[in-house]
């Protein structure tokens, strides 16, 4: 009985040996050379380090870009973008004005990230997550908002949100350097929400040429940076506060209280000097600022409760197609796209509007 119990052993053994032979030998596709002693085998398991498919490290949820208006593989535009992913932040819980929980369907949000541009200087982020905007682009320090590379010169700009103009400034001027002469467009308008998912929160938008909110309006360029045109309230990263007017401010009849619903014209693109002397950049540059129960510490002088966020990680954002519904709490890409377009007259840089009955 003995002999059978350990005949039958070495058979159980033999077999399971071959077993792993066999294994090894058919998976050397999924292994690495890496071994480490089994009896007086060897064999072959995984490496963390050059089989990523076998790891079970969680993946963050991430929005891809998938939209049939973005080629598959883009062109390498020093100046656009390449299509990326923009992890799903949303809302913190403790602003004191916003919708806090995600959309109840995410179908047609963020789709359009490849359009994101520079995000706002992580360092003046004061609420919800500081990352955004294309990885990789450099900020400059202090810069408020993000920009959206969806614009050339004279694009509309479109509101995001129903809001209220309550300010502008026009810091345009003529930079020159070793004799040459470079324009740079940036009127500035200064938004408060008119939503009531957004009760509080002030956008500003720069970078503009001009806008059918500034009636009179028609030079590029104010040339005086020391005392630009403005008037009404104004906000910056490190404070805000109200001007009555300053330099030549009346002469743009600015619509101050005028309303503009979701997906209506607000501005058109200007350009900037590009860096590297390669002609102008044209895009138009958003900072929202949302109120919060804490205090904003680099505000100086102002309402301290008011917070810069970063756009592209902070909000959820849609396109305007002709049909589209917005869920509550979600914002509208402030361009034309998925083919929403104006009226043919607003798309005149000439347009302005006129005061309201």
């Amino acid at each position: 009985m003995e002999l059978v119990n350990r005949g039958f052993s070495q058979v159980i053994l033999l077999g399971i040996i071959a077993v792993l032979i066999l294994f090894g030998a058919g998976s050397s596709s999924l292994f690495s050379e890496k071994k480490i002693p089994f009896f007086d085998k060897t064999i072959q398991i995984p490496d963390p380090e050059t089989q990523t498919e076998l790891k079970s490290e969680p993946t963050p949820v991430v929005v891809q870009t998938t939209t049939s208006s973005v080629a598959s593989t883009p062109k390498q535009n020093p100046l656009l973008p390449t299509p990326t992913t923009i992890p799903i932040q949303g809302v913190p819980k403790t602003s004191a004005s916003a919708i806090t929980s995600p959309p109840p369907s995410m179908d047609g949000i963020n789709t359009h990230t490849e359009l994101y541009g520079t995000g706002a200087d992580p360092d003046i982020i004061t609420l919800g997550p500081k990352a955004g905007g294309h990885p990789g682009w450099e900020f400059y320090q202090h810069k408020p908002g993000m920009g959206f590379e969806a614009y050339k010169d004279g694009s509309p700009v479109l509101a995001p949100f129903d809001m209220v103009l309550v300010g502008f400034r026009d810091t345009s001027t003529q930079i020159v350097s070793g004799g040459t002469s470079a324009h740079s467009d940036d009127v500035k308008l200064f938004f408060k929400s008119a939503s009531p998912d957004w009760p509080g929160v002030y956008l500003t938008v720069y970078h503009l040429l001009t806008s059918p909110l500034l009636i009179g309006h028609t030079q590029r360029a104010s040339n005086d940076l020391m005392a630009p045109p403005a008037q009404g309230f104004q906000l910056f990263w490190d404070g805000n506060y109200t001007l009555s007017s300053t330099s030549n401010a009346s002469s743009y009849s600015a619509l101050i209280g005028y309303k503009v619903k979701r997906g209506e014209l607000i501005g058109f693109a200007g350009t900037v000097p590009a860096l590297g002397s390669v002609g102008t950049h044209s895009f138009a540059d958003f900072y929202f600022d949302v109120p919060d129960t804490s205090v904003n510490p680099n505000i100086k002088n102002g309402n301290k409760n008011l917070h810069l966020v970063q756009p592209g990680s902070f909000f959820y954002w849609k396109s305007y197609s002709p049909d589209a519904t917005f869920p509550s709490g979600v914002l509208a890409y402030p361009f034309e796209i998925d083919g929403y377009q104006l009226p043919t007259e607003q798309r005149d840089i000439n347009f302005k509007y006129t005061l309201k009955d």
